[in-house]
């Protein structure tokens, strides 16, 4: 089975609720991080995970989904569509990366967004000429990305803008959504970091026109996750997932609130 296969197998499981092939789907011993969850050591604890997700987003989707993959990582992103408490529907982009070994999971992250984000005119514009690109290659996309990476955290600006398409947009859920190569450069730079180490990549996944990368302070703790888009050879959009425990902002779309129970009106 390829390993994209074992990753839309994994989606399909989600969302038709099948805990049984979704814990099947991961190795015995399998490392889990989630912008939802402490990290998790085995299949067993991915299960209830998944369980417990379901049972807080209500009729919870993977909807929109691509894929990169590269080697033995499957990079995801996709946006969940669900209920929460209150019964109403929300939006949550993420970014789930994977490691496969043997057919199973062996390493999976799970990033995600603030749920609820709106983007302007601007971010739909470079959105909508992201999708109409039709893609290069792997090794282009690659290195491209790579090179963007390399250049920002070393603080080249100027190196790294020349990689930008000038009508780039930066979406960050938790800093803001930008549009233009300066502004851009100038929220990255203006992201707040640790008071302790230094950011570093450490890992892309490219795919013909989309790229995941990944950067941690620790790599044992990864931290944020990047969904590029190129077009035409620039980075035309950059959409920013965290690992939202990590850096202390609230994961829960429910507000740790219990679910209201529907119940039937009567009439009187």
């Amino acid at each position: 089975m390829p390993n994209s296969d074992v990753v839309e197998a994994l989606v399909t499981a989600i969302n038709y609720d099948r805990f049984d092939q979704i814990q099947a789907l991961h190795a015995p011993g399998v490392t889990f991080h989630s912008f939802r969850s402490p990290m998790l050591r085995d299949s067993v604890a991915v299960r209830d995970f998944h369980t417990e997700l379901l049972q807080r987003y209500a009729d919870c989707t993977y909807t929109e989904p691509e894929m990169a993959e590269d080697g033995d990582a499957v990079a995801l992103r996709a946006t969940i569509e669900a209920k929460g408490y209150d019964w109403r529907t929300f939006q949550q982009r993420v970014l789930d990366i994977s490691r496969i070994e043997d057919g199973l999971i062996a390493d999976r992250r799970l990033y995600g967004m603030v749920s609820g984000i709106e983007l302007d005119r601007p971010a739909h514009a470079a959105m909508d000429a992201a999708a109409a690109f039709r893609g290069g290659s792997p090794r282009s996309t690659r290195r491209l990305v790579r090179g963007l990476y390399e250049n920002l955290l070393a603080g080249e600006r100027e190196a790294a803008a020349e990689a930008l398409d000038d009508n780039i947009t930066l979406i960050d859920s938790v800093y803001g959504v930008v549009s233009g190569t300066d502004a851009v450069l100038d929220l990255l730079e203006a992201t707040p970091r640790p008071a302790f180490g230094y950011p570093r990549l450490t890992a892309v996944i490219a795919g013909d026109k989309n790229a995941a990368a990944e950067i941690a302070i620790d790599p044992a703790r990864p931290r944020i996750a990047d969904w590029v888009r190129i077009v035409e050879g620039k980075v035309m959009v950059i959409e920013r997932h965290w690992m939202l425990r990590e850096i202390g902002v609230n994961p829960f779309v429910e507000y740790s609130r219990d679910r209201h129970r529907r119940q039937v009106i009567l009439p009187t």
